[in-house]
């Protein structure tokens, strides 16, 4: 019997169909390939009816002879609200177009070998003369920092940064600052020999400091080398370097120490807390920075307890610290008050818009807030967060760099922008006869707008950019922002200064040649548009 079979049977005995409560449009389909097809091709008759009958409904409607004109002063309504309509590309205006998207592509590959092939500048020159023969260098002697760490960078480049060849950047007498890029090829007996001999140290900043940076280096910095006198320690990805070790150096050199930095430093703990705590107060601190720690939740409330440890702070950066809550950061937030400068909490996903209100209530002088990656902040809470004038709140800070990258899609709108930029303090503004703004603005503009993956953003908020940082805005990145189109970019490319080097466009698939070929500075190789078309893996895509 086909009521029976296997196709119609349920668990509970044969399933009874009414054909009178039968939706095919709530029929559940199998994922397969043809199902899939069959369900667009129903879904785009269904929208081609729906057109014709919206079609039909308007030929039939009444017309009124001012209906053109009305149009018409609704469009230039339109136009002045939004004057990135009136921008026009330079690629359709050209006698010499490219027509072919061959040909569009190779003019495209062209441009971006200018860049390229430029000659080098004498200084990198005399880098590159240094590194290829530095088997021979026995010493650099008195050089400048800069100088040194260009050739260290270059040595790591060409993997040739090992036990010879950092003795040979080490200079015992002369040198105040150990900056190293990347420490993975030193081992912890050069170093330590390195650290003892360098008499008047003051800054020791190593990246991936890996294992040459462990108990041995660290008694040797502080028994053997007494003129020492750090003020700035930064130690990045030091697996050996331990909780006692780093409580000796800041009990060593407290009376010196201004800027703190650990990152991926997994056996730090109580004992660096606390030496934090007793030797860092009153003041003395003035830089702090913790990334990829792996503290406890009491670690972190002894942190949130040392309020006189923030009391001057003017940098600080808590990113990725897991467990870290808004109560804990409210408390060093208030405690940190309007000395703070600068605030990095990126990557913290137990942060929401209590950290908003907090950073409203306690920094209003804050100047730079780097929000990447808090996915729990809302648009309700970043409108009162730079909303003037609300009762009980000190003024929104002033901002010169704000990342929002990779937050919630929805929570960065036109009108959190519109009120950031609002802050913005303009005297005056004139247009320039090359289009660009210039005059006089006594609170500056944003310097530095991160907002890639905002879905809601669109060309008013680029419009509210060129009225209030046409001529501070240095970099940009609106990749993966949907909404934003050619006309957009184009008009605030026109409208900005030449300070504006840096755009990131990256899965801006709706941009087109219009933009990329048109726009005012196509032949300016000193902006870099990054992520114009995809390059080979491990190659940056400028253009």
């Amino acid at each position: 019997d086909r009521k029976k079979s296997a196709v119609t049977s349920t668990p509970f005995g044969v399933l009874h169909k009414n054909s009178r409560d039968f939706d095919p449009e709530q029929e559940e389909e199998w994922c397969g390939p043809f199902s899939v097809a069959r369900q667009m091709i129903a879904q785009r008759e269904d929208a081609k009816r729906k057109r014709e009958e919206e079609l039909a409904e308007e030929s039939n409607r009444e017309h009124h002879p001012l209906d053109a004109i009305m149009d018409q002063m609704n469009q230039e309504q339109k136009r002045k609200a939004h004057p990135s309509l009136q921008w026009k590309s330079k690629l359709a205006a050209a006698a010499d177009a490219p027509t072919s998207l061959y040909a569009k592509r190779q003019k495209r590959v062209e441009l971006s070998k200018v860049g390229r092939s430029s000659i080098p500048s004498l200084f990198q020159l005399c880098v590159n003369f240094v590194v290829d023969n530095f088997e021979h260098v026995e010493s650099l002697g008195d050089v400048d920092n800069d100088v040194r760490l260009a050739i260290s960078k270059e040595l790591v480049t060409r993997n040739q940064l090992d036990a010879r060849a950092f003795e040979a950047l080490v200079e015992p007498n002369t040198m105040e600052t150990m900056e190293i890029v990347d420490c993975a090829g030193i081992p912890q007996d050069s170093m330590a020999s390195a650290l003892a001999s360098v008499s008047g140290l003051r800054y020791l900043i190593l990246t991936h400091a890996g294992r040459c940076f462990g108990k041995k280096a660290v008694n040797s910095l502080i028994e053997k080398n007494s003129t020492a006198k750090l003020c700035c320690l930064s130690i990045s990805g030091a697996y050996l370097f331990t909780d006692e070790d780093a409580a000796r150096l800041i009990e060593t050199y407290a009376s010196s120490l201004q800027s703190i930095s650990f990152q991926a430093c997994p056996l730090l703990g109580d004992k660096f807390l606390r030496a934090l705590q007793q030797h860092m107060s009153g003041g003395k601190l003035l830089e702090l920075s913790l990334q990829d720690m792996a503290f406890t939740a009491d670690q972190l409330d002894m942190l949130a307890s040392s309020r006189s440890v923030f009391q001057a702070i003017k940098s600080l950066t808590f990113q990725s610290l897991a467990g870290l809550t808004d109560d804990k950061l409210a408390l060093i937030l208030e405690a940190a008050g309007d000395s703070l400068d600068s605030l990095n909490v990126s990557h913290n996903f137990e942060l929401s818009d209590a950290t908003l209100s907090s950073i409203r209530q306690y920094n209003p002088c804050v100047k730079a807030l780097v929000l990447d990656g808090v996915k729990e902040l809302t648009a309700a809470g970043l409108e009162t967060m730079f909303t003037p004038n609300l009762e009980g709140l000190p003024p929104p800070p002033k901002l010169k760099v704000l990342k929002l990258s990779s937050v919630d899609h929805q929570a960065v709108t036109d009108e959190v922008l519109r009120l950031v930029t609002a802050n913005v303090s303009i005297q005056e503004m004139t247009a320039s006869s090359a289009g660009s703004y210039t005059g006089s603005r006594g609170g500056g503009g944003l310097t530095v707008l991160d907002i890639q993956g905002s879905s809601l953003v669109t060309d008013t908020a680029l419009e509210q950019l060129v009225e209030t940082s046409a001529n501070t805005l240095e970099e940009i990145n609106i990749s993966y922002c949907p909404l934003i189109t050619d006309q957009g970019l184009g008009y605030l490319v026109s409208k900005a200064g030449n300070q504006l080097i840096s755009m990131k466009v990256w899965g801006c698939a709706q941009l087109s040649d219009d933009f990329f070929d048109g726009h005012d500075r196509i032949n300016d190789r000193t902006l870099k548009i990054e992520g114009a078309w995809m390059k080979k893996s491990g190659m940056k895509s400028f253009r």
